[in-house]
Order: C-alpha cells, then sequence, then structure tokens
C-alpha cells in the first residue's frame, strides 16, 4: 500500500501550476479579468472536464444550497466553477499540499466565492451536518478506506442533503494496467466495483437516487480527442492547449493506458445522486 506521501508526490510532481494555468487562460481570453468559467478548460483534471461537473451538477435542484464541500479538490476549477454558476459558496479539501496553494491562488484571481484546506477525506475538519451538498469527482481512487470517507460524507451532510459522485471504479475485467493518471503503480490504486461502492455509500446511511454507468460517454470522449490529436499531428498541428498542456512528458503513457483500461473494462466511471434522509 502507497503512503499518503507518495500519492501527495505523485501529484505534486509537476509543482506549483496556478502561475501557468493564469497565464494559459488570460492567452485564450485576450483582455479582461479573468473568471472561474475562462479557467475550466485548465483546472479541472478528471475525464471530461467541466463538461461532466455540469452533467453532475444538473442532477440536482440548487435552490437553497447556500454552500457545498468540494472533496479531493484537486486544483479547485469545479469548486470555483460551481460557486460562480450555480451560485453556492464553495469549500474545497484536498490532500496535496501544491493543489492546495494553486487552489487558493487561482480563487483569487478570479473572485471565486471559494476556499481551500488540505485535510483528509476520512478525518474531515467539519461539524456533523455542516453541507446540503457534498461533491466528489475521481478522487477516491487513491483512498483505501472508503467505508471511513463514505461514513464522512453522511456526517458531515446535513438531513436532506445530497452526496453527487462522479467515480472511477474497478471494471469486470481485472487490475488496471498502470501508470495511469491517478497511480504511478498499483499500490497507489485502490479501486472497488461499482456494486461494492454503492453498497458502502448506502451503508453509511444515504439513499441512492440515481446511479449511472458512465463509461462508454468519457470512452467516447477520449476516443474522440484523441482521433482530432491524430488528425492535427498528421497537418502539422498541435490540440489547443488544455489540462493536458499542464502534464509532464510521463503523462502520454498514463492517459494511453487509461484509455485502454476503460476500453478493456478494467476501468469504468458511474455517477451517483444519493440523499441523507430529513
Amino acid at each position: 500500500m502507497a503512503s499518503g506521501a507518495a500519492v501527495t508526490a505523485h501529484y505534486a510532481r509537476r509543482g506549483r501550476l496556478a502561475p501557468r494555468i493564469l497565464a494559459l487562460a488570460a492567452e485564450a481570453k485576450g483582455d479582461g479579468p479573468l473568471s472561474a468559467a475562462d479557467l475550466a478548460a485548465f483546472d479541472q483534471l478528471h475525464p471530461r472536464g467541466r463538461e461532466a461537473t455540469d452533467e453532475l451538477a444538473d442532477l440536482i435542484d440548487w435552490r437553497g444550497v447556500a454552500r457545498f464541500l468540494d472533496l479531493g479538490c484537486g486544483l479547485g476549477g469545479p469548486a470555483r466553477y460551481l460557486a460562480e454558476t450555480r451560485g453556492a459558496a464553495a469549500v474545497g479539501i484536498d490532500l496535496t499540499e501544491s493543489f492546495c496553494a494553486d487552489a487558493r491562488e487561482l480563487a483569487g484571481a478570479t473572485g471565486a466565492a471559494a476556499v481551500f484546506a488540505c485535510a483528509d477525506a476520512t478525518r474531515l475538519p467539519f461539524p456533523e451536518g455542516a453541507f446540503p451538498l457534498v461533491l466528489l469527482q475521481a478522487a477516491t481512487m487513491n483512498i483505501p478506506d472508503k467505508a471511513t470517507l463514505y461514513r464522512e460524507v453522511a456526517r458531515v451532510l446535513a438531513p436532506g442533503g445530497h452526496f453527487l459522485l462522479l467515480d472511477l471504479q474497478l471494471g469486470p475485467v481485472g487490475e488496471p494496467h498502470f501508470p495511469v493518471p491517478w497511480a504511478s503503480e498499483a499500490g497507489a490504486s485502490h479501486l472497488l466495483a461499482p456494486g461494492e461502492v454503492r453498497a458502502l455509500i448506502e451503508g453509511a446511511g444515504l439513499t441512492c437516487r440515481l446511479w449511472q454507468d458512465r463509461t462508454p460517454v468519457v470512452r467516447a470522449a477520449i476516443e474522440a480527442q484523441r482521433r482530432e490529436a491524430a488528425e492535427l499531428k498528421a497537418a502539422g498541428r498541435s490540440l489547443p492547449p488544455g489540462a493536458h498542456t499542464l502534464q509532464g512528458p510521463e503523462f502520454r503513457e498514463m492517459a494511453a493506458n487509461l484509455a485502454r483500461n476503460l476500453a478493456e473494462e478494467r476501468v469504468v466511471v458511474t455517477s451517483g445522486l444519493f440523499a441523507k434522509p430529513a
């Protein structure tokens, strides 16, 4: 089992990313102040980026949601974007110090109603019932103790609150090929099958309202981007700047393995909506 230090080192290997993101976003926009939406092409690192964030957020009615918690927030892109577009203040936590520092810098640059702190998702520093909404996107893959994670989600949810999940999970074929974007080696990856994940969430006291296999959509989006990249390369051009621009040279193999794992059903993607009884 990889240590927490090894996991954070994996994500921090590229160093501080906020200055590069701000420069790329400013170049793409031209004149004028930057908004959270302007950064969304660069700071949402999960599959399908902003499109996936919007689809997940559309599963609930945001009226009455004053603030929400984003677990494993990474660079804070979804938290800032949803705070700006849905009108709810965001609180984001992540285990990686450099991600938290970048998230705070990007929030300051965009004026987003979002705050960020480093914390362990299995030991949340919040009182019971603190949030009407908890969001988690592609952030459980490095967490071995998922039972405790989902108990913590249920604990900090307010009665009647909702939990939105977009998760990479273990497919029916077997273990993934490594390295992948979340882990350089198998010891840092802790995937469970979708049925096991749902059972743990329901076992924590939350009621399932929706459970969807999003693997075909993600697979199609990745394949389309790879075809576009190949066509542009043949024409002597490259993909427009985006989240991929921030990755190191080793990311090419990680991205290829993710596409292969999805195609071979070694990794699946599931979205879920859960409610805490009122």
